[in-house]
């Protein structure tokens, strides 16, 4: 995605609000550095918003601290491409014009003693600053204890009345991003005991926090992910009969029995499977198959349970295909064949030594006891066609493809096509076609016909949902112009009947400048009733006037 030519691939809606914005002057201040934009635009609340462009236009990453999480983008991101695109090259003049000093030439002037005390003055006004610096540079500090000050700094410089809040949720993780880059540093050094000591103070900290804040951005979450992963990392760099590997190991069996990770099971699962690399000493190998043997779910719900113990299944598992030879594995798989994710893993062995009928027996068998699980059993119904696929059995391939697409998986509609020859696909689509259309749910119909460019169907499609003209008219262009136009001044005149709020106003006027774009003048009667009917509405007049409308009756 380029400046110069973002609305291709935005939104067309996010697009349009964000013109809105740049046009009404939202954008409160844009500034440059080195490769960097960065504007305050004014909405609901004031946001921060960041691009980064490279010196050929293409937008390489972007963010806002908005809460919209509804697309890719948000108007706030988009009104900044804007003003960057029609107003950059004027902001760069001048700030070059003004010769504005950069902040490392200032600071290379200032003598010891100087930067001694901004940094003290600035150190005392947050706090954040003051801990990170502690963490990273004394020699004498305790290094977990600082860790733990660095993250709760960032997390309480943000937090209002015990919680903090959607847009300050980034900010709040700060400290943990700057402990973690440390654990990074710690595992280039060999010292892996002080690393996963490091990890598990981001974890606990991180875990609580979740609890108090809104992380529907998933900084929080991320940040216990990259963690657990920087600890799989330090295992897995730790020779066998390195010095710590018995610390290391308790450490982790230690942290992961903690009351913290009751109801986040994954979590608790990934830091004892971080320990199978070190089941080779035999002591710890007993001591995690005790704890596999003998844990025992604290969650009243049974699905929970039943989820629990397939985890617990599958680390017993891992230690085995770790240290195990392939006889304990098939031996283990063959015990466990309740468990959904072993039996698919017979199967997939079942096929490999071209046992067929057994593979074909096991599906059966899956899809029998889990039929009220419809992912499962579609995966099981996955790895039967590829038997069948293997074995040329044509007809099973067919009722079982027709099956699968039936129910939503729109590539067995492709494959069971491919099955057909020329002439015998002539019936069998009409077939399809009157059996998805009795099927509303997955939407299958419309990827038929759309797939199959069937505009006669596209049209009553839309015709009887009069919505779907909207995603669906350029499919119907140009043979169908005046049925598209007409059915989207129907969709329009149903909008206006019930329409209240500028945000259905700004819909109804996309939908107009969207029809006349593809059929001008089908929406004379449309704007005609609006005005008629809407004059006195001061909102919907001004949204009218921005698509070029004229409002003024006495014209």
């Amino acid at each position: 995605m380029n400046i110069k030519n973002f609305e291709k691939y935005v939104d067309s809606t996010i697009v349009m609000r964000g013109k809105d914005y740049y046009k009404n002057r939202s954008i409160i201040s844009l500034d440059y550095d080195e490769g960097e934009w960065t504007a305050e635009v004014e909405g609901s609340e004031d946001y921060t918003v960041s691009v980064s462009v490279s010196e050929s236009g293409d937008i390489l990453e972007t963010f806002c601290d908005c809460p919209y999480d509804w697309g890719t983008h948000c108007k706030h991101e988009a009104a900044v491409f804007f003003a960057i695109r029609e107003d950059g090259t004027k902001i760069l003049k001048e700030q070059k014009s003004k010769n504005k000093e950069k902040l490392e030439d200032i600071l290379e002037k200032l003598d010891k003693q100087t930067l001694i005390s901004i940094i003290k003055e600035y150190a005392k006004a947050y706090k954040p600053m003051k801990s990170e610096i502690e963490f990273r540079y004394s020699a004498k500090t305790d290094t977990t204890k600082s860790a733990r000050d660095v993250i709760r700094s960032s997390i309480n410089a943000v937090k209002r009345g015990g919680y903090v809040e959607y847009r300050d949720v980034n900010t709040a993780t700060d400290g943990a991003g700057i402990v973690i880059q440390m654990i990074d540093d710690k595992i280039d050094t060999n010292e892996i005991l002080l690393a996963v000591s490091l990890g598990v103070v981001v974890l606990e900290e991180m875990v609580d926090l979740i609890a108090y804040c809104d992380d529907s951005n998933g900084y929080v979450g991320g940040a216990i992910y990259g963690v657990l992963e920087k600890i799989d990392e330090a295992v897995l760099s730790m020779p066998i009969n390195h010095k710590d590997s018995k610390k290391v190991f308790d450490a982790i069996m230690c942290h992961a029995h903690s009351s913290i990770y009751d109801g986040w099971t994954e979590w608790r699962m990934h830091l004892l499977s971080s320990l199978v690399p070190l089941c080779s000493i035999n002591e710890n190998r007993k001591q995690l198959e005790a704890y596999i043997s003998e844990s025992k779910s604290q969650s009243e719900n049974e699905w929970m349970q039943n989820y629990e113990l397939r985890q617990l299944k599958e680390l017993q598992f891992k230690i085995i295909s770790f240290h195990d030879g392939k006889a304990a594995i098939r031996k283990y798989i063959e015990q466990n064949l309740d468990n959904i994710t072993f039996l698919k893993m017979a199967i997939k062995l079942e096929i490999e030594n071209k046992e067929y009928e057994k593979a074909l027996a096991l599906c059966a068998k899956g899809e029998e006891e889990n039929n009220h699980y419809a992912g499962i059993v579609k995966d099981l119904m996955m790895q039967r066609y590829e038997i069948y696929e293997i074995t040329n059995q044509n007809e099973e391939q067919k009722a079982l493809a027709f099956q699968l697409f039936m129910n939503g998986d729109f590539d067995y509609y492709l494959k069971y096509k491919a099955l057909h020859s020329k002439r015998e696909w002539e019936a069998a689509f009409q077939a399809v076609l009157e059996r998805a259309e009795e099927v509303p749910a997955y939407g299958i119909y419309q990827k038929i016909i759309i797939h199959e460019k069937h505009k006669p169907r596209i049209l009553a499609y839309c015709q009887k949902s009069l919505y779907a003209i909207v995603d669906y008219h350029t499919y119907l262009l140009p043979e169908y112009r005046k049925e598209v136009g007409q059915i989207f001044s129907d969709y329009m005149f149903q909008k206006i009947e019930r329409i209240d709020g500028r945000s259905q106003y700004k819909e109804v006027c996309r939908l107009i400048k969207m029809c006349d774009k593809v059929c001008p003048g089908a929406t004379d009667a449309v704007c005609e009733e609006i005005f008629l009917k809407y004059a006195r509405r001061p909102a919907f007049m001004d949204e009218m006037r921005k698509i070029g409308k004229i409002v003024d009756k006495s014209k």
